[in-house]
């Protein structure tokens, strides 16, 4: 039998509150459901959001399958192998981010996935913790890299007083942003830092592909961030801005997903994913457009 979702609809913006919510694109969750869903933009701010959405007692099914490869270390095909390199190249990369900001203390990980970046910032003598609603993922860290991970954010103690939070791609799927924001600012010392990197729907790359764009990943991505949303939800909640930085490495693999989201070959989505993915990427370094994602750099302000 077909499966009906249940889908909870939003009536306020879950940025500005108001009740100014306009249907803007359906798109396919072409991953794992092949169900079609709402994209609706408020007409006052513009904050973008997936409406309607399953609840978070359906949501889980849209992560089950091993198509949903940050939840898994897969390396059976190309994609996956292009994956696992860029994961790879990328630990380094976040490691030496935050040793530029912060050289140690206590670091807590939210969607930690496998425990990867946690298990490199633990050798190299951060003290770490993750959060990861997959239980496989959850166990698998566990096993692999010896740390504590726990299921929710409202698990992690409010008085752990962390030096660093890191969210790689996940406030995108939180349901609540300013719930998210308000339990952060609880969770971190005075001065802490806050990494976050989410997709950019303002990227050359997302107005090209529209609703083909693979970093909507509805319904899994509940919210679709600009820069300026972002400014905004970090300034209503206490922190100062510090830095945003391009992702180049993101481009590419989007765009390659995109491609066979419109229908092409492996061969032929890896060739102009390569291709579409450098043009966006070069609309951002000559044009002033964010790339594919962005990533920010906050401090939660003195009270």
């Amino acid at each position: 039998m077909e499966h009906t979702p249940q889908l909870e609809h939003l009536s306020n913006c879950q940025r500005c509150g108001k009740p100014a919510l306009a249907p803007i694109l359906k798109v396919r969750d072409h991953s794992i459901s092949g169900e079609t869903f709402q994209l609706t933009d408020c007409t006052a701010c513009s904050f973008r959001s997936t409406n309607p959405r399953p609840g978070q007692n359906e949501i889980g099914r849209y992560y089950e399958s091993d198509a949903y490869i940050s939840h898994t270390n897969a390396s059976t095909s190309i994609k996956d192998r292009l994956y696992q390199l860029a994961r790879k190249r990328a630990l380094r990369n976040k490691y030496e981010l935050i040793h530029r900001y912060q050289p140690q203390g206590r670091v807590l990980d939210i969607g930690c996935g496998t425990g990867q970046f946690l298990g490199y910032l633990a050798s190299r003598g951060y003290l770490v913790q993750g959060v990861e609603p997959s239980d496989k993922a959850r166990a698998q860290a566990i096993a692999d890299h010896a740390v504590n991970v726990v299921p929710t954010i409202e698990q992690v103690p409010s008085q752990e007083n962390l030096q660093v939070i890191t969210m790689w791609h996940v406030l995108e799927h939180v349901p609540d942003p300013k719930a998210t924001f308000k339990k952060l600012y609880a969770l971190l010392a005075d001065r802490g830092l806050l990494v976050i990197a989410v997709p950019d729907r303002e990227s050359w790359d997302a107005q090209h592909y529209g609703n083909d764009w693979a970093a909507y990943d509805v319904p899994r991505h509940l919210s679709h961030f600009r820069r300026d949303d972002l400014r905004w939800f970090l300034q209503a909640h206490g922190f100062e801005l510090v830095a945003i930085r391009r992702m180049w490495m993101d481009a590419p693999y989007i765009a390659l997903l995109s491609e066979q989201y419109r229908g092409a070959s492996m061969p032929v989505a890896l060739i102009k994913g390569l291709l579409m993915g450098a043009w966006s990427n070069l609309h951002a370094l000559l044009g002033g457009r964010p790339t594919s994602s962005s990533l920010y750099v906050a401090r939660k302000k003195e009270p």
